[in-house]
């Protein structure tokens, strides 16, 4: 059962990522992807290895939350981040943006490049601190994590799918679902990286509070 809900999860998450990212995948492609008795035409092999990767992504962060001797280093990012892109583009995983790109899905203001780098050592700093853990409540700290990270935006492919993947991670550690924004909450999450945190921390929580909900679904239907 416990298996069973995690791929349902697992696959909303996929497929309400991709929608933030403007990646249009419908239902039936993504029960397609993981179908194992499906044999893909060439035209959706692509697809379906990405697919596949982001769901080896998220199973890769449940590990790295469910360890207790784990601590974020900047090198976490980019062992998340390899998940979300193909290694011949853009130099390969880990590779941060070099300029500020006129064409993109989000509009927030983001980092120059030169300070990606230090911005990402500050941001580890933070997430490491364990008096900041304790002073604030999980939900608070996973959304202001993201706020951050989105603002610094180090990569020019990935980072929404790499921020929403560490934010929760978080919440898995600290005991509670993962927050799955849904695609049609696309504008109001851009909005929020715009503006303050406060308005992030609440599409969290809804989006925590939904997860709750579809959990609870599940089992009374199992």
């Amino acid at each position: 059962m416990v298996t069973a809900f995690w791929r349902q999860l697992d696959l909303s998450t996929i497929y309400h990522d991709c929608a933030l990212e403007g990646e249009v995948v419908t239902p039936q492609e993504l029960d397609a992807a993981f179908d194992v008795r499906n044999v893909a035409d060439a035209a959706h092999l692509q697809m379906y290895a990405s697919l596949r990767s982001h769901r080896r992504g998220l199973d890769h962060a449940r590990k790295l939350a469910a360890d207790p001797d784990f601590e974020f280093a900047v090198d976490s990012f980019k062992e998340i981040h390899r998940f979300f892109v193909e290694e011949v583009e853009d130099g390969g995983a880990g590779r941060y943006r070099k300029d500020i790109p006129l064409h993109r899905t989000y509009f927030h203001e983001i980092a120059e490049p030169a300070k990606i780098s230090g911005g990402l050592r500050k941001l580890v700093a933070w997430l490491n601190d364990i008096e900041e853990e304790v002073e604030l409540h999980p939900v608070t700290r996973a959304a202001r994590f993201h706020l951050r990270f989105m603002k610094i935006f180090p990569y020019a492919k990935g980072s929404g799918k790499v921020g929403r993947t560490v934010m929760n991670m978080m919440l898995i550690r600290a005991g509670y679902l993962p927050a799955v924004i849904h695609g049609t909450e696309r504008q109001r999450y851009y909005e929020s990286l715009r503006h303050s945190g406060d308005e992030l921390m609440e599409l969290v929580i809804d989006s925590a509070n939904a997860s709750m909900d579809a959990a609870q679904k599940f089992l009374q239907r199992s």
